[in-house]
């Protein structure tokens, strides 16, 4: 496989504009292309200045939030029209080692029938966020989308990301429906990815850890929502059950360890309730 049959593609949105220069700086030597997909930020033009060193570097910019679902969905289109193969994509404050794209590739080929790669995340502030794979590589239920390859034509072939999610459990609903179409989703054990997911802290409470994100409330919303919204949407019954209880604990950490409970507890039931009002319409 040639480095020019992929590419990388980020999200932006009111980015960290020195940890997005990391971000470039990591990855812009290791792919033919990077683009990125402004999500509406503020400091749009830092953004255009941060990047205009480089030579491969296109900027997408879009004029409102349209979520990370939809930005994914234009970044994949991106390249699926300029017929390339598989897509990297990163959030804004993911920053890769020197030789990952080099050892990720070795991946791509591993079966023939593959929808997704991914590495194993390690939070900078709780560390291994889900899978931890005992073998060189795993097929795994789920993946986060940060530092995970992508192929193109499967993507095209399931519908792309499911927009009406905007944010949150995006990839989750895309790894379930690359699975349900026969792909591979697969997450290799030695190669990781650095990622902050919000500025999560671990909690105890008796005999249980807990991550507290500390998300703002329009989060929550989207959270609990799609906690919901997914399982619903395919008829995962016990998933449905695991969504509802979430969506509980997320109320008893909120109320216990969290600033703006009244906006935070708001947000969550208006999405737990608006998901069963979507799918019940």
């Amino acid at each position: 496989m040639h480095t020019q049959e992929l590419y990388a593609g980020v999200v932006t949105y009111n980015p960290d504009i020195n940890r997005l220069k990391d971000n470039i700086d990591a990855i812009q030597n290791q792919v033919s292309k990077v683009v990125i997909f402004d999500n509406g930020s503020v400091n749009v033009k830092e953004i255009q200045e941060s990047i205009s060193k480089f030579g491969n570097i296109e900027l997408i910019e879009s004029n409102k939030n349209i979520g990370i679902a939809a930005a994914l969905n234009k970044l994949m289109e991106w390249g699926f029209t300029r017929q390339y193969i598989w897509m990297l994509s990163l959030d804004q404050d993911s920053v890769c080692d020197k030789n990952y794209v080099r050892r990720m590739k070795t991946y791509l080929t591993v079966e023939s029938k593959l929808g997704i790669v991914a590495p194993v995340i390690i939070d900078r502030n709780v560390g291994i966020v889900g899978h931890n794979p005992r073998t060189e590589y795993a097929h795994v239920n789920t993946c986060i989308t940060s530092g995970a390859f992508s192929k193109l034509s499967a993507w095209k072939e399931i519908g792309g990301y499911d927009e009406s999610m905007f944010i949150d459990s995006v990839d989750f609903e895309y790894c379930y429906r690359m699975r349900k179409y026969g792909y591979g989703v697969i997450q290799v054990r030695d190669v990781r990815l650095l990622h902050e997911l919000g500025k999560s802290q671990r909690k105890r409470i008796v005999f249980w850890k807990i991550d507290v994100t500390g998300h703002p409330a329009f989060r929550k919303y989207y959270i609990a929502r799609n906690n919901i919204y997914y399982p619903l949407k395919h008829r995962l019954w016990l998933r449905l059950i695991r969504g509802n209880l979430r969506n509980i604990g997320m109320l008893v950490v909120t109320l216990l360890y969290e600033d703006d409970k009244k906006n935070k507890i708001i947000a969550i039931c208006r999405g737990w309730k608006g998901a069963y009002q979507a799918r019940w319409k």
